[in-house]
């Protein structure tokens, strides 16, 4: 599949340039502007240029592709991503694998960001959204600090005016998994339009006794009573609820194992036992669950034909916590799975204000486009946190038990934490056009955040209050040359700037530490066919973290500021319409990452080995086909997923796999039925890592579903 994509590549890098400037603007108004590459993505930033003017390589997985692939959930929208590994982790669901970084990445709603920002993200329904867009590498400048391996962009369904229109969604599947969904997008005159969706989802679980079920609603409604004004009002409602949800399945040595797999290899020695596919090592009453309610307001105003001013308002607040066994492990000497306890709360408000003033006219003779904003944020964040120790547990016959009481006995661990967070940013961003082919872009942005935390010993009733002020800059600049209108070279040069760890979780001795500062080279093509749907992106990157937390190898003992993380490696997109009724969608990415110096406790180096939960190949295929003599459509996706590591140590390598669906569709008069299998080889897998380094996170095994779905 690489060798295909880059042959393919090859030959469309290849195609000739127009031979005069007057040929090219006749062949630029030619151009399609219904491809991925003509359109807008706020994650890239707010200048207004399209994916194709982007110095970057920024991806964009919409609701269309969701229901063409079967795509329920978020995680599973992550995946169908080019180069993005996301996998099931119930403690940080915002939890994603990007061009050799984890959890280096920013995550946005509707193009609005909170301090650690993956505390928010939820497993959300797929339907709420639009679409989805990442933007790969350093992307510090339009999302603020945190984002150096890039940023994911959630948008929502949105109102539009002038259109009645609506969609329904009825499905049922394997696991008694069901899910109900609708959208209505409903004018109110000429100047004002209407939208509502909800989705409601349950299932039992294809790991024994893990019940769950979500619920979204969003209404939203335009007003625009001119052709230079318009205000956007919505708000968003989330639950979930999970009865003794999935934790992961824990590695046991070969002699124990009844049947062991081949899905974990590496120098422990530990194998993933077949015969735990379905074991729940969970507390009985164990109990998951969030409520999140998001407030947007989004005012647009042309100021003149060449300038305006867009205001972005946002509150939310949420409540979430985990009552459960969360993290188990091996005990070789006892033959038992070792468990652990884990109580948290949290409660959660955010309020965001963000300005900014966007300039697109002429200077000097030249086009250019200018933004200059500023943001406010406070975030104000409290959760109970206690730890403590189950019973150990059978391997495959546990005795689960119940939580036990909130008590110093049961929990060594008993804390009450506040965390408030306090952010500024301004920032200003520029595109110039030198010629009509020529672009150059860059930005730069500055963020001030303050850290205030107090923890509460509970048992032993004392407080501890730290925190920090952090200045952080971030900047990029590139370049977009058009060899011809509809292929682009670019490149682009960014720094970043991340903290240590979750700023509303950092602790005492980590506060106490800088910023980690990053620079990403990159650079890259983008093409396409008029009118024939083609599109090709293909780039090669180097990344680097400098200032992570590392040993001294003289004095293990001590903690300082000298490690570093680094990754280079390629990516190729395409989408390639092969005939009038077969499409096919091409990606494949190729890493290289590893420590360039990191020592742990101990004095153990580290220098070398590859950070955890990063594959070092990914590669997807989907084809579909819709012949016009039939009212059918058939859908095959096969995606790889290479090797990755569970720990800095690489002593546990979960072993590459590759999964197989499959669906075909009857368009008919009532709406259209499609059929869709899972897994189709029910390949036994795992496909992320989490909490200790035993523990991993089983795939799904083979599954069937059936869906009705309706335009009206």
């Amino acid at each position: 599949m690489r060798t295909s994509l880059l042959a393919i590549a090859a030959c469309l890098v290849a195609t000739p340039a127009l031979a005069d400037e007057a040929s090219d603007e006749a062949a630029r108004d030619q151009i399609v502007v219904t491809g991925l590459l003509e359109r807008q993505a706020e994650a890239a930033g707010r200048l207004g240029l399209t994916n194709r003017e982007t110095p970057a390589i920024v991806d964009v997985v919409t609701q269309e592709d969701f229901q063409a692939q079967g795509v329920r959930n978020a995680i599973e929208a992550l995946n169908a991503a080019p180069g993005v590994a996301s996998g099931t982790l119930p403690g940080s669901m915002g939890s994603v694998s990007m061009r050799g970084f984890h959890r280096a990445v920013n995550y946005l709603y509707d193009g609005v960001r909170m301090a650690n920002s993956d505390v928010g993200v939820r497993n959300w329904d797929s339907w709420s959204f639009e679409r989805i867009e990442v933007i790969k590498g350093p992307a510090s400048v339009t999302s603020g600090e945190g984002a150096l391996a890039g940023a994911i962009n959630f948008v929502p369904r949105r109102p539009k005016l002038g259109e009645t229109s609506g969609e329904m969604l009825a499905s049922y599947g394997s696991f008694d998994t069901a899910r109900l969904a609708g959208d209505v997008n409903l004018p109110l005159g000429d100047t004002v339009a209407a939208r509502v969706n909800a989705s409601w989802s349950r299932t039992s679980g294809w790991i024994d006794d893990t019940d769950s079920n979500t619920f979204a609603v969003s209404g939203s409604l335009l007003f625009k009573p001119t052709e230079r004004f318009s205000l956007t009002v919505s708000a968003d409602y989330f639950r979930d609820k999970y009865s003794t949800i999935y934790y992961g399945t824990p590695v046991v040595s070969r002699d124990v194992a009844r049947d062991p797999s081949d899905a974990v290899s590496g120098s422990a020695g530990l194998v993933l036992d077949k015969a735990m596919r379905r074991v729940n090592f969970n507390l009985t009453d164990g109990d998951m669950g969030s409520d999140t309610i998001w407030l947007r307001a989004r005012a647009d105003y042309e100021l003149t034909d060449t300038l305006h001013i867009v205001s972005d308002t946002s509150w939310y607040t949420s409540d979430r916590q985990w009552q459960d066994s969360d993290e188990y492990g091996f005990n070789a000497g006892t033959g038992l799975i070792d468990r652990y306890l884990t109580l948290i709360t949290h409660d959660h408000q955010y309020w965001n204000q963000r300005l900014h003033l966007a300039f697109d006219g002429k200077v000097a003779g030249l086009r250019n486009r200018f933004t200059l904003g500023v943001e406010f944020g406070k975030t104000d964040f409290f959760t109970v946190r206690r730890f403590g120790t189950a019973a150990s547990a059978d391997p495959f016959n546990p005795v689960r038990g119940t939580f036990p009481a909130d008590t110093p006995a049961n929990f060594g661990t008993r804390q009450n934490v506040s965390a408030d967070v306090k952010a500024f940013a301004v920032f200003a961003e520029d595109a110039l056009n030198l010629t009509p082919d020529w672009l150059l872009v860059g930005g730069i942005r500055f963020d001030n955040f303050k850290l205030d935390r107090s923890v509460l010993n509970v048992t032993a009733n004392t407080t501890q209050n730290y925190g920090q002020d952090y200045d952080a800059v971030s900047w990029r600049a590139g370049t977009v040359y058009s060899i011809t209108p509809r292929t682009q070279l670019f490149a682009q040069y960014t720094r970043a700037v991340t903290p240590l760890s979750g700023l509303l979780f950092m602790s005492a001795t980590n506060a106490n530490f800088k910023l980690t500062t990053g620079y990403s080279y990159e650079a890259g093509i983008k093409t396409s066919l008029t009118g024939s749907g083609v599109e090709l992106t293909a780039s090669a990157f180097k990344i680097r973290q400098d200032d992570i937390l590392t040993r001294d190898p003289v004095n293990p003992a001590v903690v300082l500021q000298g490690g570093n993380l680094q990754s280079k490696g390629v990516e190729v997109s395409l989408n390639l319409p092969a005939t009038e009724d077969l499409d096919i969608a091409l990606s494949g990415t190729l890493l290289d990452a590893e420590y360039g110096q990191l020592v742990e406790a101990g004095g153990a180096n580290r220098s070398g080995n590859r950070p955890p939960n990063v594959p070092e190949r990914l590669a997807d295929a989907v084809v579909t086909w819709s012949p016009k003599a039939l009212p059918i459509t058939l859908t095959g996706s096969v995606r790889h997923n290479g090797g990755f590591y569970t720990s800095n140590a690489n002593t546990v390598r979960v072993n590459a796999f590759t999964t197989v669906d499959a669906a075909i569709a009857w368009n008919a008069s009532f709406g259209t039925l499609t059929l869709r299998g899972r897994n189709l080889t029910d390949k036994f897998y795992a496909d992320w890592s989490g909490y200790a380094s035993g523990l991993l996170f089983i795939g799904a095994p083979r599954s069937v579903e059936l869906s009705l779905t309706r335009k009206f």
